[in-house]
């Protein structure tokens, strides 16, 4: 895997981790001090399991984050010791020390853990003899990007199946995880103490949002087929109110052209600035203005009434998406165009 490649496959905080590690303490320590504290916790604890940054990778990250090469060779230390001395030196060594346990506190072994970066390729190999139910026990508990590529490696009917039983099993118990990973890597990884939520529509949505429409679209068809009542569930959750960011300009035109300017102000009601401007923005001014004053002449209205309109706006979405005047950027695999 290019170095390039490899940065790609990090995720957010283990990227972040890698080029604190990368810039040294007292540079990182300024960063660290900025971060938010939810952000806070998750790059210290990949900073904890990081032992060593590659220099391949240190100068793919570099180069990425537009800053200047360090004449570093070979690996970069990382690790706790790393993580103790630039937590020291961006908070005190107290609050560094307080802020590591409560991080050492939190942090449990994940299961299925190492198939993390794997390859999707490699991930379905791995997983190609073994039965529908485990596939999903597994893609359910790591990350959905990386279900959703593992998941596309294989054949349809084996993608529904595995589908229908992601939403199917809603908990799990820790023994049938374990008995599923030591099969997998012969070496037992989490031990939990009571059940753990690991599956179910939402998680299912998760995945399928990440897999390319023309593939959503086979999985809930198929799954249709077989429950129909389950694959709506499914839908519900494939797109939220808050996904209306990810229209472009063209489509979110088309969108207001549809919709109720009653509905869009009550929609609006509890909604970022920006989710706002996403729609001011692609209004004319007269369209605009008259839907600011809808909503500031508006009173208290139930919070049930506000997602009724956000639903409305959403199977509106879903309709012009279907009839394919409009694209979704969903951030996953994306369809070819011929």
């Amino acid at each position: 895997m290019s170095p390039e490649a490899a940065t790609l496959a990090l995720s957010g905080p283990r990227k972040a981790a890698a080029l604190l590690i990368t810039l040294g303490t007292e540079a990182s320590a300024k960063l660290l001090a900025r971060l938010p504290p939810e952000a806070l916790d998750r790059v210290a604890l990949e900073l904890l399991r990081m032992p060593a940054v590659d220099s391949n990778v240190r100068d793919a990250i570099l180069e990425e984050a537009y800053a200047g090469l360090f004449a570093h060779a070979g690996v970069l230390p990382g690790g706790e010791n790393y993580a103790v001395e630039l937590f020291a030196q961006a908070f005190g060594e107290s609050k560094a020390r307080e802020l590591l346990d409560r991080v050492h506190q939190a942090q449990q072994i994940i299961p299925f853990d190492f198939l993390r970066d794997i390859d999707p390729m490699q991930g379905a190999g791995l997983l190609s003899d073994e039965h529908p139910q485990t596939i999903a026990i597994v893609l359910a508990h790591i990350d959905p990007r990386a279900a959703a590529r593992i998941l596309t490696q294989f054949d349809p009917p084996v993608q529904v199946e595995v589908a229908k039983r992601i939403a199917l099993t809603e908990q799990i118990t820790p023994e049938a995880v374990s008995i599923v990973e030591d099969g997998l890597r012969r070496k037992l990884s989490s031990v939990v103490t009571e059940v753990t939520s690991v599956g179910g529509t939402r998680p299912l949505a998760s995945v399928l949002n990440q897999v390319g429409r023309t593939n959503e679209r086979q999985i809930l068809a198929a799954l249709a087929e077989q429950d129909s009542q389950l694959a709506d569930e499914v839908r519900r959750f494939m797109f939220v109110f808050d996904d209306v960011v990810l229209l472009d300009d063209r489509a979110m035109q088309r969108l207001v052209r549809e919709l109720d300017a009653k509905d869009m102000a009550l929609a609006l009601r509890p909604a970022t600035e920006a989710l706002r401007l996403k729609f001011f923005q692609n209004m004319s001014q007269r369209a605009s203005e008259m839907l600011r004053e809808e909503m500031s002449m508006a009173g208290q209205v139930r919070m049930k009434a506000v997602e009724e309109a956000q639903q409305r706006i959403i199977d509106t979405i879903k309709k012009l998406e279907d009839s394919d005047e409009i694209t979704i950027n969903r951030g996953g695999t994306e369809d070819a165009f011929v």
